[in-house]
């Protein structure tokens, strides 16, 4: 009885498979509708609104362009002219009604080029490049999500090539705010940091050594500076001078970077 209940159930299904492996093989190969359907039909509507756009165009002569040129600033001093008389006599119904009439001719050639700018990006994709530049909020919110993820792993790649050097006195009216805004600065990223001193004074947040030979040497007149130095003492480049915020040291740092980047034989690796 099992036997024969199962048979019954399954006899339909196996009698369905065929046409159903068939159908879902030959998805790909029915040109009314699978992925040549596209291909043959809407590709060719695109291909040929593109051609005619192409076949309807060409590049502006200097002429031309200076003849466009003209006439926008006429247009918008005509404009600005009939915005003046309507202000200056609002009172005159007719002065108004020329205004908005121009505007209006503004506003609609507006929608014109806004719709045609999408168009245009729509069929040269190249052109707009979501990726890099991104045209939505969403889109432009991941980009900098990723941007700042990408700056934050390229600044702690620094932490082993570069340390830094806060050079202060004691009379120094903003080297206790900087060297906050470094401390926390460091304290994100992982770089060592000490301070020199020329007056024998000692930071609160770095190790400090009194030097004044550096200080006159390096010819720093501003208190603080901050001097990035290479491990291999190659190379050295003044990151702050004065108060500083934390975004202003990490936009300094990525472009030492950049820099370091195209000087790759110059750092220890």
């Amino acid at each position: 009885m099992k036997n024969q209940l199962m048979l019954v159930i399954l006899l339909p299904l196996l009698q369905l498979a065929p046409e159903y492996a068939y159908a879902k093989s030959d998805f790909f190969n029915q040109s009314y509708r699978g992925w040549l359907w596209f291909e043959e039909k809407e590709q060719e509507n695109i291909d040929d609104l593109k051609q005619a756009a192409l076949d309807n165009s060409h590049a502006p002569t200097k002429e031309e362009m200076q003849q466009a040129k003209h006439e926008n600033e006429e247009f918008k001093e005509e404009l600005e002219n009939l915005r003046h008389m309507m202000i200056r006599y609002p009172d005159n119904v007719n002065y108004i009604r020329l205004y908005k009439e121009k505007e209006q001719e503004m506003l609609g050639g507006a929608m014109v080029l806004a719709r045609n700018f999408a168009m245009t990006n729509f069929l040269n994709p190249n052109l707009a490049d979501n990726l890099k530049a991104p045209q939505n909020i969403y889109g432009r919110n991941v980009f900098k999500s990723e941007k700042k993820e990408n700056d934050r792993k390229i600044i702690k790649s620094l932490t082993t090539k570069i340390e830094l050097f806060v050079f202060r006195e004691d009379n120094c009216a903003h080297c206790l705010l900087l060297e906050k805004h470094l401390e926390s600065f460091a304290s994100k990223y992982g770089f060592n940091v000490e301070a020199i001193s020329k007056d024998e004074s000692q930071s609160k947040y770095f190790k400090t050594h009194n030097n004044p030979q550096i200080t006159k040497a390096l010819n720093l007149d501003v208190m603080p500076t901050v001097i990035a130095v290479t491990k291999d003492s190659s190379l050295r480049f003044e990151l702050a001078r004065g108060v500083v915020s934390i975004p202003d040291l990490e936009d300094k740092v990525l472009l030492l970077a950049e820099y370091l980047k195209t000087n790759l034989n110059k750092v220890e690796q």
